[in-house]
């Protein structure tokens, strides 16, 4: 499994087959998925696909961006996750404006990590790379307007409110976060 950030509390890596039990666990918290319009899973072999199908194939095919498992340094402990991704694989590119060039941000945690900052440090450490050694124009994340743990995060990383959108599958509506290249070193990042 290969580290590909490390940030000062945390080590993001890729994923590999044996983590499904983590995310497994992890989405099985009603709280933890409240936000993502996910039900609760009954069973581990989503989870095992999610990773081969999905995550493993992401490395291959973008080799500067993917889905990461966040582990806390000092312990190796699984946190949650990390995405960075070209907007355009987002269920939702369309309804919320994302463009080509665009890099989605996306993250997920333990309710037992919540409101420690791994989150906020990890996106930032995230968003830097994006502008300033990968090829994205604009980092974009989305979330809603009741999460307001994620709006934080997203506000932490130097994203900006950009528009509150309607998501098709959804009543509640989201918020489009985004800071282009030029807004990050404007602002000397």
């Amino acid at each position: 499994m290969k580290i590909v950030l490390t940030t000062a509390r945390m080590i993001l890596r890729e994923f590999v087959e044996s983590d499904a039990e983590t995310l497994f666990a992890l989405d099985s918290d009603p709280e933890v998925v409240r936000y993502v319009g996910l039900s609760v899973p009954t069973e581990l072999a989503p989870y095992q696909t999610l990773i081969r199908e999905r995550y493993l194939p992401y490395y291959q095919r973008y080799p500067a961006y993917g889905y990461w498992a966040a582990l806390e340094r000092a312990s190796n402990e699984f946190l949650g996750w990390f995405h960075l991704r070209p907007a355009q694989d987002y269920r939702f590119a369309r309804e919320a404006g994302y463009r080509p060039g665009d890099v989605d941000l996306g993250y997920r945690f333990r309710r037992a990590v919540w409101g420690r900052g791994y989150a906020s440090e990890g996106a930032q450490a995230l968003v830097r790379r994006a502008l300033t050694t990968e090829d994205a124009a604009r980092v974009v994340a989305c979330a809603f307007v009741t999460n307001r743990g994620s709006l934080r995060v997203m506000e932490k990383a130097g994203l900006r409110l950009e528009a509150q959108i309607a998501l098709s599958e959804f009543e509640t509506p989201a918020l489009v976060y985004a800071l282009t290249r030029e807004e990050f070193a404007r602002a000397g990042r």
